[in-house]
């Protein structure tokens, strides 16, 4: 049975303005009712398509959302496992403690853009130490713990700054990506070069794993086995994962804002099964410039997500590819 990622944004809203947020927009929530019939949908959906479903709740800022608890607790009933996905800014040592009680809570992510001064400059003065805070919070009361880090022109020579910041602090688990420019500007995209850096540092890191840091820094997204990673990621959008908006909206991404229909208008498998959108991702097209690859039917052509938003093509190479056939 394979496994099912649904990243589900309970809420617009958000404690903070980032410079590079995908959402513009703050709707109001929407009834736990209606939320409880989302969650009821996916778990059909994923009983029809023989998946182990996983939900990672995130918004805005989920710990925000009304319902955020009693949202945790349906997933407990339902032995249904998740992540929380958090800026940290709200995670205090009582919430933390509240969250360690949950069986089906697999990790929580908080998001680092880069060393303080970096890092407040994207998100706001003082909200890189009340991360740092939220993540220690999480760790005393036995949660795993991420960091996530978005690559982007302003921020990735501070990569290993960063990682040596997460070894510090014993975060279990540390994972980079590029910058998607929804709705921002291109130019903060990496050059061929600067992804290039980018991989270096993370492939030697990964590889530096040792007794006396047990962060795990992964190697699990697009074209990352460039520099002789491991894991030759393909991408999941419609196909193990799916995203749901606050106001039902389903899109086979976050990063993939191709609406495939709403889930308060007509049901999530309803919706899934009759896409022509879902239809297309599901074959995996290897872009026709790739096909000479020897290596193509293993990444299938890298990030359709950062391609689509500079080119408009899902079907194209990715345009930070740079490996030598």
């Amino acid at each position: 049975m394979k496994k099912h990622v649904l990243q589900w944004h309970i809420i617009h809203r958000c404690n903070l303005h980032c410079t590079h947020c995908y959402q513009q927009d703050h709707i109001g929530e929407l009834p736990f009712s209606v939320l409880e019939d989302f969650f009821r949908q996916y778990l059909e959906f994923c009983s029809a398509m023989n998946f182990k479903g996983h939900i990672n709740l995130t918004g805005g800022e989920p710990l925000l959302s009304e319902h955020f608890f009693t949202l945790l607790d349906l997933f407990e009933k339902s032995k249904i496992t998740f992540g929380i996905l958090s800026n940290g800014t709200c995670i205090t040592s009582e919430i933390a403690s509240r969250l360690s009680e949950y069986s089906c809570l697999s990790f929580v992510q908080v998001s680092i853009d880069g060393i303080r001064e970096t890092h407040d400059s994207i998100r706001g003065a003082g909200n890189f130490d009340r991360a740092c805070e939220g993540l220690q919070n999480l760790r005393k009361a036995g949660i795993q713990t991420m960091v996530a880090f978005t690559c982007h022109q302003r921020n990735y020579h501070e990569l290993k700054e960063v990682i040596h910041i997460v070894r510090k602090n014993k975060i279990d688990r540390f994972w980079a990506d590029r910058l998607i420019p929804i709705g921002g500007s291109k130019e903060d995209i990496l050059t061929n070069e600067q992804f290039c850096e980018v991989l270096q540092i993370l492939t030697k890191e990964h590889n530096r794993r040792n007794i006396f840091s047990h962060t795990d820094v992964h190697l699990n997204r697009s074209l990352q086995f460039l520099e002789g990673g491991d894991c030759f990621y393909r991408c999941s959008a419609g196909i193990t994962l799916l995203t749901l908006l606050a106001d039902g909206t389903l899109l086979p991404c976050r990063r993939l804002p191709i609406p495939i229909g709403n889930c308060s208008q007509s049901d999530m498998l309803t919706l899934y099964q009759n896409s022509s959108l879902i239809s297309e991702l599901k074959k995996e097209t290897i872009p026709t410039e790739c096909m000479p690859c020897p290596i193509a039917h293993l990444c299938k052509g890298g990030a359709k997500c950062l391609t689509y938003a500079v080119t408009g093509s899902l079907n194209s190479k990715d345009i930070n590819c740079y490996y030598k056939y």
